[in-house]
């Protein structure tokens, strides 16, 4: 799927909250979470997933322009352009990063691949490196600020112990709200953007990730209301859903990017407790699920599709811990495990591969590991028990 070649001419890629005095949630520490040794086993295929965890880091770091020494190992003198960033879509065969400058909107979303095999265990000094690399093109570019960006951003913090990283991030994300004013007018700028292009689906995608940019954003600056653009961008998301006329119509497979869309409508409706919501559109895409644990893109596209069915992985493990998600993340791992590369990466079936797609199998396959609740993405992990509290039932079974 050609997923990023639309989000190019889109800045405000989202890569794809609570209410205030929610006493459970307030409750819970907001990066206990992030930090080494919660690597639960919450799947089936835990030495399965962590190879291949390793071996993608190894090829997104072969892939990156790098910057720091010669972590790519194409030569310290390359001809790559030096950004610490990927290419969107890679020549049959390459090896490494190609002449042309990184977009900059792939940058975190792309090295969050690194920083979940680095989080699972799977990784060591070299898919750090890459996530520096990463982090260095962000403070660098002040166009690097796509939702992923953020995100990155505040885990980088953490896991290098350096708070720059996460304020690097916050001034990015500061600037691109006041471009709109404010997060309202951010979301529907990404919403409306969206919809004008024919992508009614990538609306949840985008928008969603800017719910967890801004929740990641109040977990390393408590009180400063970031809390409140989270619930705001859940909001605008929640708020077409359940239009009498949505941009993006959950219950229509033939809508655009509709896999993606789907399950990125579980994260708001969780993030606002909406459990009717959440219900049906969790019924709707576990019914979407393919035989051999993959998602399609819609009825236009109905075939296996790898970031498709990486989204769902990543949404579902998100937000859901019912026994039927267990298991539609379980077929999901195990096909995306049998379908990786021998380079590591992962191969679409035109023969194209794309970072950004590696990356997002690589975050939806570690998630697929974690115990609910520590899954890191989102400091504190409030979505995993509101979504438990708000639907412990399954409305449609597996199929």
């Amino acid at each position: 799927m050609r997923f990023l070649e639309l989000v190019l001419g889109v800045t405000v890629l989202g890569a794809c909250s609570p209410e205030p005095g929610d006493a459970e949630l307030a409750a819970a520490p907001a990066f206990d979470q992030l930090r080494a040794g919660h690597h639960g086993d919450r799947g089936t295929h835990g030495r399965a997933v962590r190879r291949a965890l390793g071996a993608a880091a190894a090829r997104l770091a072969a892939l990156q322009a790098d910057t720091i020494g010669d972590n790519a190992h194409n030569g310290v003198d390359d001809a790559d352009p030096d950004d610490g960033g990927w290419d969107f879509l890679l020549a049959p065969g390459a090896t490494e990063h190609s002449t042309a400058a990184s977009p900059p909107n792939l940058f975190g979303a792309t090295a969050l691949g690194a920083w979940a095999a680095i989080e699972s265990g799977s990784a060591g000094h070299r898919a750090l490196v890459t996530a520096l690399d990463a982090g260095l093109g962000m403070q660098r570019n002040p166009d690097v600020d796509s939702a992923p960006d953020f995100v990155f951003g505040v885990l980088l913090a953490e896991l290098a112990d350096n708070p720059g990283f996460a304020a690097i991030a916050r001034a990015h994300y500061d600037a691109k709200r006041a471009s709109k004013t404010d997060a309202a007018g951010l979301g529907a700028f990404v919403r409306d953007a969206r919809h004008a292009a024919g992508e009614d689906g990538l609306i949840p995608y985008d928008v969603g990730w800017f719910v967890l940019a801004a929740a990641a954003l109040d977990s390393a600056f408590p009180g400063a209301g970031y809390d409140r653009d989270a619930s705001t961008y859940a909001g605008i998301v929640v708020d077409d859903l359940t239009s009498a006329t949505p941009d993006f119509d959950f219950r229509d497979p033939a809508e655009g990017f509709y896999g993606s869309g789907l399950a990125w409508s579980l994260v708001a409706s969780a993030w606002l407790h909406d459990g009717g919501l959440f219900r049906e559109v969790r019924a709707q895409l576990l019914g979407q699920q393919h035989a051999d644990g993959a998602w399609g893109v819609n009825t236009a596209q109905p075939g296996d599709d790898l970031q498709v069915t990486a989204h769902a992985l990543q949404t579902l493990a998100l937000t859901d811990d019912s026994a039927p998600a267990r298991r539609a993340e379980q077929r999901a791992a195990r096909f995306l495990l049998g379908a990786q590369a021998a380079s590591g990466g992962w191969v679409d079936a035109t023969g194209h591969e794309l970072p950004l797609v590696d990356a997002d199998i690589a975050l939806g396959l570690m998630l697929s590991q974690t115990e609910a609740g520590e899954d890191g993405v989102i400091p504190g992990a409030p979505l995993v028990r509101a979504a438990i509290r708000a639907a412990p039932d399954v409305a449609a079974p597996l199929p």
